[in-house]
């Protein structure tokens, strides 16, 4: 989103806490990493941080909002929240309470947020836990029908306190939001994210309507420039360049108003690899200190291999929570640890030979570090050229589960259907779905060529239901509670370590009995849950 950053940023910094106001259980008097590369603050005063470090702050909490889907006004709404805490500076602490970074959580609530002694100044860690906050306190505003400036309230004062939040809110807030709702240029906003939800820098991005097109390239946080289409000229559509300089359509996207913003999941970053058919080539030589990774492989499978950890592993390779790899993916490994996996036994008569990108002069990685790629060709194809491409189904499962575990809470926050919708959504399956109730979300499976194994595989049960099978409850007794709220069942997706939502547990959420798969009456509810679907997609 292309913004107007001076009326952002925070030009005067706040004052400093005298030492008789600094509590003993404030993060005040703690030093500020300067450690190369981090983002950091002059101090832990409100808005002391350069201006080159506010911009990064808000490009981050841009490009968190977009890719929650947020619009505009709401987007300006969490820029506002961190404004009025930290002033942009990551590092901001109070000295009379608890209250840390961009947000100002105090412990408790940090805590419950992801927050801990080893992430509190962390940027990325205090994005994510504000972006959660605020939807939060956003949806608590929208039950009790108060206007949306009132999710400062929340933040402010908790759900039920009442500490001034609501004349900070109503005043100074909301003054704030709609000054920051206009600096953000008026428009459709793209973000360019992969299939486990990182943002793609420096996407060429080509959007055509109505026979016109415009050309963008994506930033650091693979947000694209802010551009204009009309609803009166029909759908847009999404092309991304490839490394041939072609450009691959997306998809096409529906608009009806001047203003929105859009999260789309492109494939992999493409490589051309160059191979020629009926010339039988030997393989690679083995690099030393290299492991390729075999499918179904995980980091701390490898690791064991080479007498190492996956935490040693992870950081030779630059490899983020959740530890996705790919197949074929080639990892450094420590030089003479251990011994690499004997090789699998490979047919006598392979499809294709297999092809690596030649290596670049001077001190480029050797051959053998590039992606490897397999291929099906025809005897009309002379030269042909292969691609690391999206991931086929069978791997969107995986980022799916990723995603989840990445972002689940240590308990239930009542939001099982948004999270598994944004993880799915993440994995490449569909665009963000519209349904409300997770015992409705079966529909919006089957459209998207997911099967219900209740219907089509005899005798299935949670017991033996495959790994990363979508399981849907509904109530029995009754759809609604005495005061006309919808029960909205439960939605959870199995992996081999339990079944996650917007929260983890190595049991089903509803101890449900494997065989008859009917649930003890729910406290809270006083019904019995079913299980209606096991949604499951090849």
């Amino acid at each position: 989103m292309a913004i107007d950053y001076n009326v952002f940023y925070t030009k005067n910094k706040g004052a400093e806490y005298k030492d008789k106001q600094v509590k003993s259980y404030s993060h005040y008097k703690e030093p500020v990493d300067h450690s190369p590369g981090r983002l950091a603050g002059h101090s832990r005063v409100w808005g002391d941080a350069s201006l080159a470090v506010q911009k990064q702050v808000i490009d981050k909490l841009i490009a968190a909002a977009k890719g929650a889907g947020m619009n505009v006004r709401r987007t300006a709404l969490l820029l506002a929240t961190a404004k009025i805490e930290s002033g942009f500076n990551p590092d901001a602490a109070a000295g009379t309470t608890s209250a840390s970074s961009l947000g100002q959580f105090v412990n408790k609530t940090g805590k419950f947020y992801g927050l801990n002694d080893s992430n509190r100044f962390d940027t990325n860690a205090n994005v994510k836990a504000l972006l959660a906050h605020f939807l939060d306190n956003e949806a608590l505003a929208k039950k009790r029908g108060k206007p949306d400036v009132w999710c400062y309230k929340y933040h402010h004062d908790g759900p039920s306190g009442n500490y001034g939040g609501e004349g900070l809110a109503t005043g100074k807030f909301s003054k704030l939001a709609d000054l920051y709702e206009k600096a953000l240029d008026v428009g459709h906003a793209l973000s360019i994210v992969d299939a486990s939800g990182s943002p793609i820098a420096d996407a060429v991005v080509k959007v055509e309507q109505n026979g016109k097109s415009k050309v963008m390239k994506s930033n650091e946080h693979g947000l694209l420039p802010t551009f204009l289409a009309s609803p009166d000229f029909g759908p847009l559509t999404i092309f991304i360049q490839k490394t041939s300089e072609e450009f691959k359509e997306l998809g096409q996207l529906a608009i009806d108003k001047l203003n929105s913003s859009w999260t789309i999941v492109a494939p992999k970053e493409r490589m051309p690899v160059k191979t020629h058919l009926h010339e039988d080539k030997a393989a690679p030589a083995k690099t030393p200190g290299m492991h390729e990774v075999k499918k179904g492989q995980t980091l701390s499978g490898i690791a064991r291999l080479y007498g190492t950890t996956y935490q040693v592993l992870a950081k030779m390779n630059n490899i983020d929570k959740p530890y996705l790899l790919h197949p074929h993916q080639m990892l450094k490994v420590p030089d003479g640890k251990g011994k690499p996996a004997p090789e699998q036994a490979k047919p006598a008569q392979a499809a294709a030979p297999a092809a690596t990108a030649p290596a670049k002069p001077s001190q480029a990685s050797p051959a053998a570090s590039r992606p490897v790629v397999r291929e099906d060709r025809s005897a009309e194809s002379k030269h042909p050229e292969a691609t690391v491409s999206k991931p086929k189904a069978s791997g969107r499962i995986e980022t799916a589960i990723a995603y989840a575990m990445k972002h689940k809470h240590p308990k239930s926050i009542h939001y099982c259907l948004k999270y598994v919708k944004r993880a799915l959504v993440a994995a490449g399956y569909f665009k963000y779905p519209g349904c409300e109730h997770a015992k409705n979300f079966g529909p919006v499976l089957a459209k998207n060529g997911f099967k219900n194994l209740l219907e089509t595989t005899p005798g299935i049960n949670l017991k033996t239901a495959p790994h990363g099978s979508i399981i849907i409850y509904a109530p029995i007794e009754k759809q609604t509670t005495s005061a006309g709220k919808v029960i909205s069942g439960h939605i959870e997706i199995k992996h081999a370590g339990g079944f996650v939502s917007d929260f983890n547990e190595v049991d089903p959420c509803y101890r449900t009995d494997y065989l008859t798969m009917v649930s003890p009456v729910h406290f809270s509810y006083k019904v019995r849950f079913e299980v209606t679907g096991i949604w499951y997609l090849e």
